[in-house]
């Protein structure tokens, strides 16, 4: 039973309500149904249909039972996403109030569950729907699963309050996207990333998204990923050169991710250098 309400927690809030009324609808048909005797030999008096007998009341039992199940697990979705609407509230006023204390972050309060469950909702706002997230563990090494525009994302969650993530995680990502096929996938830090990290997520369809860039996600504006996957145009930056290698700068803009569409200044000799302007 407990399996079922957490098939049920994962699904969209339509499927599990499908799902329980297609149930009962079916469920109560049987239950409902009448039985006919087993006539064994002509003559003699029909027997008891023993298995008829039995399928009809389990259908009677779980006719109410299943479609329950799938509506509690509706209702635990819906307090999850409600959970991470306030802690996203949370966040944002918090950082606010401590944007003046470098030491201290809004993800230091939380625990990795509510961690989760921010992530969630900071995907939620970029138009993804969390298909699972904020449970009691990790899915073979997933912590939120996204879709989007008929795509399927992986993402995992790294509340670390002191260390940053290293490269073993993204290559652990790396390895379950490319397992199962899906479009592509997130690493959420609460703090930062390592060099290591940093360099073999290049030209991969992952992600990293910083404290900065999960910050950036909860307050609605568009910045350029870590390793960001960019469509050039023919432009100069004229007010200044590269901030790490004085090159020329060049007009970019992300073409996927919680940040596509958003224009950037970038340095023309990445990715040698990674240097950016935010527009």
């Amino acid at each position: 039973m407990g399996l079922m309400i957490e098939l049920a927690a994962k699904l969209p809030y339509w499927a599990s309500l499908l799902i329980a009324i297609i149930g009962y609808v079916v469920l109560h048909s049987i239950a409902a149904s009448e039985l006919e005797p087993v006539i064994v030999e002509q003559g003699k008096a029909p027997m008891p249909n023993i298995t008829g007998m039995v399928f009809i009341g389990a259908a009677t039992a779980f006719q109410y039972i299943i479609p329950m199940m799938f509506i509690f697990g509706a209702i635990i979705k819906a307090i999850k996403a409600a959970q991470g609407k306030n802690l996203a509230q949370r966040y944002v006023v918090s950082n606010l109030e401590n944007s003046s204390h470098n030491d201290s972050k809004p993800t230091d309060e939380m625990n990795w569950q509510q961690f989760e469950l921010l992530v969630g909702q900071a995907f939620r706002g970029k138009g993804y729907s969390v298909v699972d997230g904020g449970d009691l563990g990790a899915d073979g090494g997933v912590d939120v699963h996204l879709s989007k525009d008929g795509l399927k994302y992986f993402v995992q969650c790294k509340h670390w309050k002191t260390r940053k993530v290293g490269v073993a995680v993204v290559r652990e990502l790396y390895g379950v996207i490319a397992g199962a096929g899906v479009e592509g996938g997130f690493v959420v830090a609460s703090g930062g990333f390592a060099r290591d990290a940093i360099d073999f997520a290049e030209n991969k369809q992952i992600e990293l998204v910083d404290q900065h860039g999960l910050n950036t996600m909860l307050k609605g504006r568009q910045e350029p990923a870590i390793t960001p996957s960019v469509e050039e145009t023919v432009s100069s930056f004229e007010e200044s050169n590269c901030p790490k290698c004085n090159s020329t700068m060049v007009k970019r803009k992300a073409r996927q991710g919680v940040r596509a569409e958003q224009e950037f200044w970038g340095c023309s000799s990445y990715p040698k250098c990674r240097g950016i302007v935010n527009i």
